[in-house]
């Protein structure tokens, strides 16, 4: 199976930091991973240098709730349902349609799954 290249491994390539602040004015949410009580992530296609990458982008239960807020009343009951239901075994839940926020933030640590290596973004402040 191939991946696509991860963003936060190229931005760190390119000599950002944790300390650099990145801003999303239109982040799309389009499917929900659930990390563990409280963490989640979310993961899409980022144009970069004339390539499509994979961004994947980490937040807590506090900020789930400022993303949900610009959702329709349907889409936040359902998710909501579908957590409290199950709000700690991990797990990736996909959408029917998107919810579209701005999000300031950060590159994580580098991470290893399997023989790949991601660097998430974290999310700081949900805009």
């Amino acid at each position: 199976m191939d991946f696509k290249p991860d963003y936060g491994v190229h931005l760190m390539k390119e000599g950002f930091s944790s300390a650099t602040t990145l801003n999303f004015y239109d982040f799309r949410l389009f499917s929900l991973t659930v990390l563990g009580r409280g963490q989640y992530s979310t993961m899409v296609d980022m144009p970069y240098a004339g390539e499509l990458h994979a961004l994947s982008l980490d937040f807590t239960e506090t900020q789930l709730e400022k993303i949900l807020a610009k959702a329709p009343p349907a889409f936040r009951v359902s998710l909501k349902a579908q957590l409290a239901t199950d709000p700690t075994t991990p797990r990736t839940i996909d959408f029917d349609g998107e919810v579209s926020f701005g999000v300031r933030a950060r590159l994580g640590k580098i991470q290893k799954v399997q023989q790949e290596s991601f660097v998430p973004l974290v999310a700081e402040e949900i805009l």
